[in-house]
């Protein structure tokens, strides 16, 4: 062999053997065949049509009535809170849940657009100006999804699943899902500025809660309890979401513009709200809806009734900003729309706003606000047709923000 055939073959071998250690790579094809994805705590099951669907039995199983997130009539069917005393105690502890201080829920496929939902809607009138609109907008997380409240909690269908009362305060939303079976709710504590759930509560024993209220004053919340206990207040520290008291009001001869006779027919409060100009409360009596006034040490010592009232519709919530008092109602019978009417400290009416998210898809539970942004909480749970409108989410809890208030 000839010197120059010796040194082909040798370098022919040298470059296999070089291939052989030192594979060629290709730089590109780790990012081939590869969607972005999201963040579990902001991802909703959704199918391409953004529709809801593929959720596990438990989110979709059809069982139960349509009923309404509304205050229950007395007599109603719901436990008292001795029998499920025994489920929780009064200090918002129990063995088998714990509190957390992130939720995150399955990590699915695309999230459900927020758009598919209402977005913007509201139109009300004034006196003595005539005409004046409020717009609202949905609430969603970061990535534009829907803020599904119950799914975000951790909470399952037919559980703590239905919105109630709301409150805000110092950039955070509080917000109650009342399970129907045991007469209890969990609290949940949301960012505002990012519809981020940063904790939830143990199962508390505090009834229906129709309607909480959050004071920055003493960082509490205070729990209209209604059902089946509507003279009680229950007052929950707002960090650790547990309950601190009870507080059962007691009428006495010394509120004012209450006779003997309306003393004694006192039935409780269906809703509460904390004016942190004046530093006192303010509840919506039971089955005659007047306005009656507490302390800050929740002695009640005054009571009006407000002009204009509708009562054909239903009772929800309630707020007061500065020297303004709200009261809402949402649908009933054959009314198609949601109200809420502004009075001031002394019961005066001022204007009613009606929103056209009514039946069957939207049930106005309560309006709050933090800082000068108010809010408004709807519930929905009427068949078919509003699972449709509602992305095929069943017991649907909605938050929008009034954009002009």
């Amino acid at each position: 062999m000839s010197k120059t055939a010796s040194i082909i073959i040798t370098a022919v071998v040298a470059f296999a053997l070089a291939f052989t250690i030192f594979p060629v790579t290709d730089v590109n094809a780790s990012n081939r065949n590869t969607e972005p994805t999201l963040p579990a705590s902001q991802m909703v099951k959704a199918n391409g049509n953004g529709d809801q669907s593929g959720n596990d039995g438990d989110q979709l199983d059809n069982g139960g009535l349509p009923d309404s997130g509304g205050q229950p009539s007395q007599g109603g069917d719901a436990d008292s809170s001795s029998s499920s005393s025994s489920a929780s105690d009064v200090d918002g502890t129990d063995d088998e849940t714990t509190t957390t201080e992130e939720i995150t829920t399955t990590t699915t496929t695309a999230p459900t657009r927020a758009t598919t939902i209402v977005n913007t809607a509201g139109k009300g009138w004034s006196t003595p100006k005539g005409k004046k609109y409020a717009s609202m907008t949905l609430c969603c997380n970061t990535d534009g999804s829907f803020f599904n409240l119950t799914a975000q909690a951790g909470q399952k269908l037919y559980g703590y699943d239905t919105l109630q009362g709301a409150s805000a305060g110092k950039g955070y939303g509080y917000f109650t899902l009342y399970n129907r079976k045991n007469n209890h709710v969990v609290f949940v504590k949301v960012l505002l500025r990012e519809m981020r759930v940063v904790k939830v509560s143990a199962p508390l024993p505090t009834n229906h809660s129709n309607e909480i209220t959050y004071n920055g004053r003493n960082n509490t919340i205070v729990v209209a309890n209604s059902t089946p206990t509507p003279k009680r207040l229950t007052v929950i520290n707002a960090d650790t979401l547990k309950i601190m008291y009870h507080k059962d009001l007691k009428i006495t001869g010394k509120v004012r513009g209450m006779s003997k006779k309306q003393r004694k027919r006192f039935k409780g409060v269906g809703a509460i709200a904390y004016n942190e100009k004046h530093n006192n409360y303010i509840c919506l009596t039971r089955k005659y809806h007047e306005l009656l006034f507490l302390d800050a040490n929740f002695r009640p010592y005054k009571k009006i009734k407000q002009k204009k009232r509708i009562s054909s519709m239903l009772y929800q919530g309630m707020d007061s900003y500065r020297d303004c008092i709200f009261v809402c109602q949402s649908f009933k019978g054959k009314k198609k729309y949601n109200i809420f009417t502004v009075y001031n400290m002394k019961g005066k009416y001022l204007a009613r706003f009606t929103i056209p998210l009514g039946s069957p898809a939207r049930e106005l539970e309560t309006v709050f606000h933090d800082g000068n942004q108010f809010y408004a909480g709807f519930y929905s749970c009427y068949g078919a047709r509003a699972d449709q409108q509602n992305l095929g989410i069943k017991r649907l809890n909605s938050i929008y923000r009034i954009n002009n208030l």
